[in-house]
């Protein structure tokens, strides 16, 4: 029988070896900074003493966003991530969020249609080789001593939701690698780099007001960390971003489908990077 509890800090190991397996390139702090800001919204499946998958969620007031949903490959095909999927959506819907997003690997659509997801748009990837080309200079004066509470202003104003939480936990662990960019009127933009398991550095978020900001953080981001292969999710409802991360020399990797279930929101003209597949 399958039995289903909360993730604590003790399956965190566990939870790293499964995306390991997928390569998604997690590290342990990324499980133990979803138990901080959302402890009761992670779960593990469980058959008597054997862990076999795992879900996890984050929590912006009435927005959620639902990731790493990794049942083990000896367990697929028996409905375990079915069972953990209607358990997270159950307590993401008794605290009364209104919109819960994912982005689905294409296998799994259907499973997430036949839960009252609906399609939204393609989640784009891309990725840059180590040392690809020169980097492109821009104007605009970039901060390398982040002002937290600026940036997370920032963020909610543009995005119209409060990551603040989840934002706070971010930025303090990798502090030295959010650059952002002042503008003609303060800050027009911000970006995370955060090395990852996989041996790359991943870009996001980035969230910038203009497409001048924007091109601006990704080239001083490129001239630190160009000599690794950089990597970036952009919405493709943003095609302003998708021409600034191919005009700095990043090339298409396979995508995901974001989906959405409840109320739609619209906020991806100001992001142009996404914080990971698993946390939007």
């Amino acid at each position: 029988m399958i039995r289903i509890s909360e993730m604590t800090a003790e399956d965190v190991t566990f939870a790293r070896s499964l995306t390991d397996i997928e390569q998604w390139g997690h590290l342990e702090e990324d499980f133990q900074r979803f138990l901080e800001v959302n402890p009761d919204g992670c779960f593990v499946a469980w058959e008597r003493s054997e862990r076999l998958g795992i879900v996890t969620s984050v929590v912006h007031g009435d927005y959620a966003f639902l990731g790493n949903l990794i049942v083990a490959k000896e367990a697929r095909a028996r409905g375990i991530g079915l069972v953990l999927m209607k358990r997270v959506i159950d307590i993401l819907d008794r605290k009364g969020v209104k919109t819960i997003e994912l982005d689905g690997v294409f296998r799994a659509v259907e499973v997430y249609r036949m839960l009252g997801f609906r399609d939204k748009y393609l989640s784009l990837r891309f990725m840059r080789p180590a040392s690809k080309g020169a980097c492109i200079k821009g104007e605009l004066t970039i901060c390398r001593t982040p002002n937290i509470s600026s940036i997370l202003r920032f963020d909610r104003e543009r995005l119209g939701m409060d990551r603040s939480n989840f934002l706070e936990h971010l930025i303090g662990t990798h502090p030295d690698a959010t650059p952002s960019v002042i503008g003609r009127q303060g800050m027009s933009g911000y970006g995370v780099v955060r090395f990852r398991a996989t041996g790359t550095f991943h870009i996001g978020p980035l969230v910038a007001g203009d497409t001048e900001s924007a091109s601006a953080l990704l080239s001083s981001i490129c001239a630190e960390h160009g000599k690794s292969d950089l990597t970036i999710g952009v919405p493709c409802t943003n095609t302003s971003a998708i021409g600034i991360v191919l005009k700095h020399g990043f090339c298409h990797r396979p995508p995901s489908l974001r989906m959405y279930r409840g109320a739609i929101r619209f906020y991806e003209d100001r992001v142009y990077g996404i914080i990971s597949a698993d946390v939007g």
